[in-house]
């Protein structure tokens, strides 16, 4: 697991160490320019070049540019030839009057932005003008520096950002104005939920993290309300998943009800049972029209099946699954008849198993306007992509994608819910706790993948996981399932399949 901060949190660990620990500041700053300097120095040494490697740190007035300051002279130190531009107009602050004061007393070149420096003279260019605590838009001069140190980047310049590229939104990854396009970051203490997010994701190039001297996480998590509750996860976290003994059978494992698949449509039964399968669970059963019932036992003999039918009671069937059940999914292509509603309803209705609600389950839960609430006992985890997000909320896609943590968030302390809001960097949230999923790419964008990722839900929360950690660790191995699929297949000619397909190499320890 790492830990990931907003601009609140980590001004907060920042202010914490400073204030409480009586950490100098400028301590705190010459260990995050040590960060970026071996990095840059590290680049500059693999290049291997017998011509003379010129550097340049753009700086602006604020604590970033202090720092882009300082790595200006720990380069110098190391006899990198090294120049500075100053980006900013103001006094700028304490900190970065002193480290310029440093800079000007050791002769390093120090210049004002003219509008008439060409950055693509230079091999390596230093992004120190805005830090995390931009709140606005990029104007004016700031931006023309902006842009011209992305022309720069396009002729070959390496353009290495501090902390976060100049331009990105630390929170929500958005792009005020204009942004640096950075080949590298070098971020300090955690990464920053901004980085995570596209477009900022995309701005931030390879992301290397750096101790800057906190104060140790155990202290933080004691003093800074929030610290630790938005995370993500790496591959050591698959040990997170149910570990099998050899005296265990099919029932150890779970039994899982995926209820998917309208008339002549059981695709999307087939795709979430065969995630649930590869997730590690003892036993799928499929309930689908009587229609889909050939096919699927053609396609999933592991599978038991039970079906329904059109304008027939529902209820002694639905009871009688239910109870067998230990988590149940509804909602791959269900559609959103009649049918399909007294079931959304019927799960619902249950109060004393995780259930998953995908996909047409959302759709009718959005247009008859069904009130829900998960409990202790019964959790509920909900799915959404954009479109069903804006559906059920009723906000714009674009106002959803650019709060995604908050409209997630709202969500699930309303509905009492675990909601798992999927987009590129998809979001899981209990309202309290958040989970940015860093695995997947675009090759994932095709039908049934959404299926696949229910599946793994429901088959992980039948072994007994707990619900909001079972749909974290579901997201995270759907994303490495889609990337292994992506390396054997390619991202254009991937399908559905081929995700469910891997994801017995995605959890293979």
């Amino acid at each position: 697991m790492e830990y990931l901060a907003d601009s609140h949190t980590m001004k907060t660990v920042d202010n914490c160490s400073i204030q409480e620990f009586k950490i100098p500041s400028v301590v705190l700053m010459e260990r995050a320019a040590l960060g970026v300097s071996v990095f840059l120095k590290g680049l500059i040494t693999r290049e291997k070049s017998n011509k003379c490697i010129k550097t340049v740190c753009v700086c602006g007035s604020g604590n970033n540019g202090a720092d882009g300051l300082a790595v200006a002279r720990q380069l110098n130190e190391n006899g990198i030839n090294v120049s500075v531009v100053i980006a900013g107009t103001s006094e700028g602050t304490e900190e970065y009057r002193l480290q310029k004061n440093i800079v000007s007393n050791l002769g390093i070149e120090c210049v004002e932005y003219n509008g008439n420096i060409d950055f693509s003279e230079y091999d390596y260019i230093v992004d120190a003008m805005f830090g995390i605590g931009l709140s606005r838009n990029i104007e004016g001069r700031y931006a023309q520096i902006a842009e011209a140190v992305n022309e720069a980047g396009e002729k070959g310049s390496v353009v290495v950002a501090v902390d976060i590229a100049s331009g990105i939104n630390a929170d929500n990854g958005q792009i005020m104005g204009v942004a640096v396009k950075a080949d590298y970051t070098v971020t300090f203490g955690y990464k920053k939920t901004g980085i995570m997010f596209y477009p900022g994701a995309t701005y931030s190039g390879s992301v290397e993290v750096v101790n800057a001297g906190f104060v140790p996480e155990n202290v933080l998590h004691n003093k800074v309300d929030g610290f630790g509750r938005t995370f993500t996860y790496t591959d050591d976290d698959i040990d997170r998943l149910v570990v099998r003994t050899s005296d265990s059978n099919k029932g150890t494992y779970g039994r899982t009800l995926i209820i998917a698949g309208s008339k002549d449509m059981g695709g999307a039964a087939v795709l979430s049972a065969s995630a649930a399968y590869r997730s590690g669970t003892g036993l799928v059963k499929i309930l689908t029209h009587e229609a889909n019932k050939t096919p699927l036992l053609v396609r999933m003999p592991e599978c038991l099946i039970a079906t329904y039918q059109d304008n027939k009671p529902l209820a002694a069937e639905l009871k009688k699954d239910f109870a067998w059940a230990k988590s149940i999914a509804a909602g791959p292509g269900l559609s959103m008849n009649e049918v399909a509603a007294e079931i959304t309803r019927s799960v619902i209705e249950i109060n004393d198993k995780v259930r998953i609600l995908d996909a047409d389950a959302l759709n009718i839960i959005a247009a008859e306007k069904i009130d829900f609430r998960g409990n202790a006992e019964g959790n509920i985890i909900v799915t959404p992509h954009l479109m069903e997000m804006s559906r059920l909320i009723g906000k714009s896609v674009s106002d959803i994608k650019k709060n995604l943590v908050q409209c997630a968030k709202e969500f699930a302390k309303e509905h009492q819910c675990i909601c798992v809001l999927k987009d590129a960097r998809t979001v899981v949230t209990d309202g309290t706790n958040v989970y940015i999923n860093s695995t997947g790419n675009d090759g994932m964008s095709t039908g049934g993948s959404g299926d696949v990722l229910t599946g793994l839900t429901a088959g992980f929360t039948a072994m007994g996981i707990d619900a909001f950690e079972a749909a974290c660790l579901a997201v995270y191995v759907h994303g490495k399932a889609g990337d292994i699929a992506a390396l054997n297949r390619g991202k254009a000619g991937m399908t559905a399949s081929d995700i469910a397909n891997a994801v017995a190499d995605a959890i293979k320890r």
